[in-house]
C-alpha cells in the first residue's frame, strides 16, 4: 500500500522511479556528508584534547617529574599573583636535614607564618643513581647559579617573583645553614627571614628562633 493520493501506476511510472531514485541519492549524500562532518568535528576535538593533554609534557625532564624551571616558574608567577617571594628549597629523599627543615615548615605552629610571606617549592637534586628518577631535570644547574654547587642539602635560597636573588643559606664564615641548629646557624636564618620576609612580625620571628633554639639537633647544617 501507498500512504498517499497517488495510484499504483503513478508511482510505478518511469518519471517516478526517476524522482524516486533521485531523492535516495540525495538522502544517502546527504548521510555521508553528514558522517564525514561528523567525524570531522571527532578527529578535531581528538587533536585539540591530545594537544592540551600534551602541554604539561613540555614541562617535564626527561624522567618525567616537573623540570626545575616549570617549578620555578610556577612558584614565581604565584608570588606576583599574591605579593610575595619564592623560597626555593634543593633537597633530596636521603636528606634528613631536609626533612627536619620541612616539618618546621609544614608544622601548625609555623606554617601559616611562612606561607604568609613565600611560596615554597622544592627542587629535587643530588638522588642516589637507584632514585635518580626523582630529580627534577635543570635542578642543579638552578642551584649552581644561585651558589648552591658546594653547599650540601638542604640548600635554599630566597628570590623575588622576578627573579632577583634576596639571600641565600650561605653564611660568609661557616658555610651553608642547612637546617639552623648551631647558634650562628640560627641567627643567620633569623636574619635571612628579616630581609626577605616583610610580612612577618617581629614576636613571629622571635618564635621561630626560640623553636630552633630548642631544638635538640645535635649537629650543624647541610650534608
Amino acid at each position: 500500500m501507498v500512504d498517499d493520493d497517488r495510484s499504483v501506476s503513478d508511482v510505478n511510472s518511469p518519471t517516478s522511479l526517476w524522482d524516486l531514485g533521485s531523492q535516495i541519492q540525495f538522502e544517502l549524500l546527504t548521510l555521508e556528508s553528514s558522517y564525514y562532518l561528523s567525524m570531522l568535528r571527532t578527529s578535531k576535538l581528538f587533536i585539540a584534547a591530545f594537544i592540551v593533554s600534551a602541554v604539561p609534557l613540555f614541562a617535564m625532564g626527561s624522567t618525567g617529574t616537573v623540570s626545575a624551571n616549570a617549578l620555578l616558574e610556577g612558584a614565581s608567577a604565584t608570588a606576583r599573583k599574591e605579593k610575595k617571594n619564592v623560597l626555593v628549597i634543593f633537597h633530596a629523599s636521603w636528606c634528613g636535614w631536609c626533612k627536619k627543615l620541612d616539618a618546621m615548615l609544614e608544622s601548625p605552629e609555623f606554617k601559616a607564618t611562612f606561607e604568609k610571606s613565600y611560596v615554597i617549592t622544592h627542587i629535587d637534586v643530588m638522588e642516589q643513581p637507584a632514585k635518580k628518577e626523582l630529580e627534577n631535570a635543570g635542578g642543579a644547574d638552578i642551584m649552581t647559579k644561585l651558589g648552591g654547587e658546594k653547599a650540601g642539602l638542604p640548600f635554599y635560597a630566597v628570590l623575588s617573583p622576578s627573579g632577583t636573588k634576596l639571600a641565600d643559606s650561605i653564611l660568609p664564615k661557616t658555610g651553608n645553614i642547612g637546617f639552623p641548629a648551631e647558634p650562628s646557624e640560627i641567627s643567620g636564618f633569623r636574619d635571612m627571614l628579616k630581609k626577605t620576609a616583610p610580612k612577618m612580625r617581629p614576636v613571629e620571628i622571635s618564635r621561630i628562633e626560640q623553636f630552633l633554639k630548642a631544638s635538640k639537633a645535635g649537629t650543624a647544617g647541610g650534608h
